[in-house]
């Protein structure tokens, strides 16, 4: 015999009761609703659950995160009521992978008139892609008047004051940001990228010195403080910053490099040397080239710097320092002031030899004949 369904069970009488337990083996006696929890447990033990199948709206969103944002759109479009937003959301953001940004922002703006406030978030992520950085942060300020502290929504808007050129105002939401999530690494780092570009050196090493506290293993946030504090004229503490960096992990090329770069600061040629010319061999870039060819000439090795010039020109053939080192070097070295005397002596030397030996043939009086 079918096992009989849940709601055959739950709706039942009494006769029809005890006519399934009958048929499924089961004792029939006792008070009915023993009996029908009885049976339905015998039921919910032997059946079979139902196979799961994702929905549209899920397996739209699994193809927009795997790189299929056509097939996601489609999706969508079959599941797009007008009472729901958040359909309209997620045709969005498919809209918006697939790089159609007028659409993405339409969609976006009929799930905002829904009053999804998410939305507003994905519709500032797609005026910011458009370029439209005024609207980008209007939307960000309609999400946080019902969300005052969200991070997200914080960390956009002070990433499009920052594309905007309005770094006062980034900071001061980076500021906010820091006050509600204190323990948070990445908006402290973030802070401290943010003054040192305001040239706020003292209070962006502040930052970074937090920043790195919270993470022992962030070593951006190590750099970005070394930076700081070689910038605000403490090249020691920058070195020791540079050091933790490199301790972390000892092949990083730009720790390498600025860590060269501070003690060139300090007027240690040699140290300054070692850590560009490792920095040198991960990576030929021109920067860390032309560093290596300052320092190479700072040092009077004519030959190194030189070769260092040329692998920036292979690099890249129009770079005008690069260039201008070269022609500095490759002409003819000036001699020295002991070799100018020398060759200002020597000539000298044989005029007054020579005209001595002239007089002297002069004075000799020629033989008599005999």
């Amino acid at each position: 015999m079918s096992l009989p369904s849940l709601a055959e069970v739950e709706h039942a009488d009494w006769p029809t009761l005890q006519r399934i337990c009958a048929d499924l083996d089961l004792n029939p006696k006792g008070r009915s609703g023993l009996v029908r929890t009885r049976v339905l447990d015998h039921v919910r033990r032997r059946m079979r659950a139902p196979p799961w199948r994702a929905a549209p709206e899920h397996q739209a969103a699994l193809l927009t995160r795997l790189g299929f944002p056509d097939a996601a759109t489609g999706l969508w479009e079959r599941v797009i009521r007008l009472d729901a937003p958040a359909p309209w959301v997620g045709y969005g953001a498919a809209r918006l992978a697939a790089g159609e940004v007028e659409e993405a922002t339409k969609a976006f703006d009929r799930a905002a008139q829904m009053r999804d406030a998410v939305a507003h978030l994905y519709r500032a992520e797609a005026l910011g892609a458009r370029g439209d950085l005024v609207g980008a942060i209007r939307s960000c300020d309609a999400y946080l008047e019902g969300n005052l502290a969200d991070l997200r929504a914080l960390a956009l808007k002070a990433g499009f004051l920052s594309r905007g050129g309005w770094l006062d105002e980034s900071i001061a939401v980076l500021e906010f940001a820091t006050e509600a999530h204190p323990g948070v690494s990445d908006l402290w780092r973030g802070l401290g990228v943010m003054l040192l570009k305001a040239r706020r050196t003292k209070p962006a090493a502040d930052a970074l010195r937090k920043a790195a506290k919270l993470d022992a293993s962030d070593v951006p946030g190590r750099l970005n403080l070394g930076s700081a504090l070689l910038l605000s004229g403490r090249p020691k503490d920058a070195i020791g910053s540079y050091r933790e960096a490199l301790e972390l992990d000892p092949s990083h090329v730009e720790a390498l490099n600025n860590l060269g770069v501070a003690y060139l600061s300090m007027g240690q040629l040699k140290s300054a040397l070692v850590n560009l010319e490792r920095a040198a061999k991960h990576v030929e870039a021109p920067a860390i080239l032309l560093n290596l060819a300052k320092t190479e000439e700072i040092a009077k090795r004519r030959r190194e710097a030189l070769k260092a010039y040329e692998r920036i020109l292979r690099i890249r053939p129009k770079d005008a320092r690069a260039k201008a080192g070269r022609k500095r070097l490759a002409g003819r070295p000036k001699p020295s002031a002991r070799t100018t005397k020398a060759r200002k002596r020597t000539p000298r030397r044989r005029r007054k030899t020579t005209s001595t030996r002239d007089a002297s043939r002069k004075r000799r009086k020629p033989r008599k004949s005999q």
